[in-house]
Parts: C-alpha cells; structure tokens; sequence
C-alpha cells in the first residue's frame, strides 16, 4: 500500500490532537523517533539542497513528513510540496489552516538529518501542480529574510530546537536573551520553548494565561531593565510591553514583568516569574 494513502487513511480517521499523541507512539514516518538534528550553517545547507532538489520535511512534534522541492531563495530555502498529497500532509500539521507559525523540522539529506525550521503559509509564486497556492520557506542557522536581511529570531530559536540545543542556550542566556525565549514561546505558542525559559513548574502556573494569546508583538527596545547586585544573590526585574490578541478579547496592550534570578555573578540566569498586567 503506497506510503502517503496510509497517511491521509489516518488522517481521515482522527483529529489533530489525536494525531499528535499517535504519532508520537507510533510514527508515521521511518523518521517520527528521532529528536534532534544536526546545526548547520545556512551557506552549508543551501549547498546540500540546491536549487530544483526534491527533500523531505519531517515536523519535529508528530514526526509526521511530506516531500517538497527547492525553488528558490538564496538567504533561505523557498520550497513547495511536491504534490496535493503532500500539500495535505503539510496543512494537516498545520491543524488544516495556513499559519505563519515556526515550527522545528528535520531533512534528510546525505545519511544525516539537519535541524531547521519552517513557516506555514503559502505565499508568493507557486509553480507546482500540488493544490498549494504559492512557496513557504525554510531556514537553518544564520540564515536570514530577503527584505530585511537579518535573521529571524522565531526560526532561529526553532533551529535550536530541532538541534536539541535549547539547555546550552538558556545555560549562557543573558536576562534578554531568557526573555526573548519565553516571548517567542508564547507567540509560537510552543511548549518546548516555553519550559526551556521558564522551567515547567512555573509554566503550569501561567499556562492558561499564556494560551489566550493568539498573537504577540513587542520590540527589543521596549524592554526596561533594572539589574541589582548583592553580595550572594544577583536579581533583575524587567518590564516589557506588549501588543497582544488574545482570545475572546482582540488586540490589547499586555504588560509583562520578569523576575530573574542568579545565584552568583557566574551562574546562569532564571526567571523566577512573570507577572501578566
């Protein structure tokens, strides 16, 4: 029986929550089990995937794959799913709506699987006869936008994950940095990023405030910083505001307020709590 019939067969069959569990137990890809990938930078990987190869995304939390194609982009890959199976595949990830979320993937390529990340919406040119109205794009380490060329810090972070290098991260994260992590948790609303932030038992505290937000907007400046120095303990309080949706409420100005916490000047920063006003 051809690979892909299995998967819209189960598709058909169960919702999206359930797919997340099933997957995760029983993989529908030979690819489901594994839980990292290799970093590589941008001018690495875009020589592994040139343009007009055929490749297989895998998403990171359902393990769930589908197959696509190198179009186009030189700061990043511009792909499309090869053919409508796959363009179903792909929105089913998606909980079946075109979202412009990150989300962490593993690609195949050369007897090794290379962490990255992926946005979920269809957008520009499309070529490819597969139900998909346009291209999405896929980043790696140090890759960067066409417009703005720098790079994007929600798929950086994704890289990360899919690296399994979030723990290095947050064990040399300055306050910013920490809070730029549970930020881009929320607005991803991406549970691995938000543990890896805040530690999960402060993250059954606050969850059912933080999945009212729908989306997230703030700016690096606007983050208010006050870092006071003691003898044994280290302790910052930060502010940031921010422009949020949330759920049943629609756009609002959301004030959050950090405590952090180091044990001495060289042990790494916590956040001890986030206060949402």
């Amino acid at each position: 029986m051809n690979k892909y019939f299995i998967i819209l067969l189960f598709i058909s069959l169960i919702t999206p929550t359930q797919a997340n569990a099933k997957a995760k137990n029983h993989p529908l890809t030979y690819y489901g089990a594994v839980q990292k990938g290799k970093i590589i930078p941008w001018k690495e990987a875009q020589h592994l995937l040139l343009k007009g190869k055929k490749f297989t995304v895998i998403d990171m939390d359902t393990g769930l794959s589908f197959n696509v194609q190198r179009r186009a982009g030189n700061k990043h890959a511009d792909v499309q799913p090869l053919t409508r199976t796959d363009t179903a595949v792909m929105k089913y990830i998606y909980d079946n709506h075109w979202s412009w979320n990150r989300k962490a993937v593993l690609i195949p390529v050369k007897g090794q699987l290379i962490a990255a990340s992926m946005n979920g919406m269809p957008h520009g040119a499309g070529a490819l006869d597969n139900g998909f109205p346009g291209h999405f794009c896929i980043h790696f380490l140090g890759s960067t936008t066409h417009k703005r060329n720098h790079a994007d810090p929600d798929h950086q972070m994704m890289v990360l994950k899919a690296g399994d290098n979030l723990e290095k991260f947050v064990s040399t994260a300055t306050p910013e940095q920490l809070i730029q992590l549970f930020l881009i948790g929320v607005k991803q609303q991406d549970e691995t990023l938000l543990k890896a932030a805040v530690g999960e038992k402060q993250l059954q505290q606050i969850y059912s405030k933080v999945k009212k937000i729908e989306a997230l907007n703030y700016k690096k400046e606007e983050i208010e910083e006050k870092i006071e120095n003691s003898p044994l303990v280290v302790k910052g309080k930060v502010k940031i505001l921010t422009i949020a949706v949330e759920k049943g409420k629609g756009q609002t100005s959301l004030s959050m307020e950090f405590d952090l916490e180091r044990s001495a000047v060289n042990d790494l920063w916590e956040i001890k709590q986030v206060n949402f006003k």
